[in-house]
């Protein structure tokens, strides 16, 4: 088996990234950083279309010999299993996990003329102020949307859902005040964010962020709140070799630990977020319940 590890890789290494957006920045900094110890070039190619699935369903296809991986998040790994009546992919069975290695960070803003500044301030205007809040998401049966519902089963408040198919339109859109309050990654919000015509009022995060450690999470204000699940994360077709998984989890983890990753991936809104093969495992299982009870909950029904 040593003999397997030690003889791959023998060519280029293709990673097959179901999302898009800015999670971009974080494929290409493992792929070239990955590249040079392994002696063999690792190339990004995007196939995020039907939210994902058609990248997922070309990694289940493809051999389980190292040279197709797949860089995917929970939103093309798990959320189309349950929105989809087609999908021809199996969120544990089709694959292999490899390593998580980083978290988007789900932010809660409000445009700043709104009388609140925090998401509890938000949930008591909305309850004196039924319908007044318009919300925008990237989208129905996202994890920003996901976010929405769940406040709204906890809260009983009563605001009203603009589904978008991006995050930046989201952005702009609470910056103007044609929306008040919106879900969106901090990769998207950029440069927005210091802007003064947006208040940040919450993280959807199991902890505080370094980026906003004085900004207390939407489970701080909202006891009873579970995050969405957030993760990016790593995998080859399901019967990839153990020793080929051990050897690219090895030198992804070196190139995750390093200070310049870390520092870049803040910058660019993540956090880096590291877990084993068994970690992700674990990881889908749980998220499969919190996407199953979140889609009904939202009353998404497959199409």
């Amino acid at each position: 088996m040593m003999s397997l590890a030690q003889a791959y890789p023998a060519r280029p290494i293709k990673t097959i990234m179901t999302i898009g957006g800015a999670a971009d920045l974080v494929a290409r900094l493992v792929a070239k950083g990955i590249a040079e110890p392994l002696g063999q070039p690792v190339v990004v190619e995007v196939q995020s279309g039907a939210g994902g699935s058609i990248g997922q369903e070309a990694v289940a296809r493809a051999a389980p010999d190292g040279y197709t991986l797949m860089f995917s998040s929970v939103s093309s790994h798990v959320t189309p299993y349950f929105l989809s009546k087609n999908v021809r992919f199996d969120p544990i069975a089709s694959y292999t996990p490899i390593a998580k290695v980083a978290e988007s960070i789900l932010l809660v803003i409000a445009n700043a003329q709104e009388p609140y500044g925090t998401v509890a301030e938000m949930i008591e205007y909305a309850r004196r102020n039924p319908g007044r809040i318009s919300y925008g998401t990237s989208g129905v049966g996202t994890t920003h949307h996901f976010a929405a519902v769940l406040i709204t089963a906890l809260t009983g408040i009563v605001w009203v859902h603009i589904p978008y198919k991006a995050g930046p339109p989201v952005v702009t859109d609470t910056l103007t005040g044609r929306i008040q309050v919106g879900f969106v990654i901090l990769g998207t919000l950029g440069s927005n964010a210091r802007s003064e015509k947006i208040r940040v009022i919450g993280t959807n995060m199991s902890q505080r962020v370094s980026q906003y450690p004085d900004l207390p999470t939407v489970t701080e204000q909202l006891p009873g709140f579970e995050p969405s699940p957030t993760w990016l994360a790593y995998f080859g077709p399901a019967g990839l070799p153990q020793p080929i998984v051990q050897r690219l989890h090895a030198e992804i983890m070196k190139v995750m630990k390093l200070p310049e990753t870390r520092s870049r991936l803040e910058a660019a809104g993540f956090a880096v977020s590291t877990g084993s093969a068994e970690d992700v495992t674990q990881m889908i299982r749980r998220d499969m319940a919190f996407v199953a009870r979140a889609v009904k909950a939202a009353g998404i029904q497959p199409e």
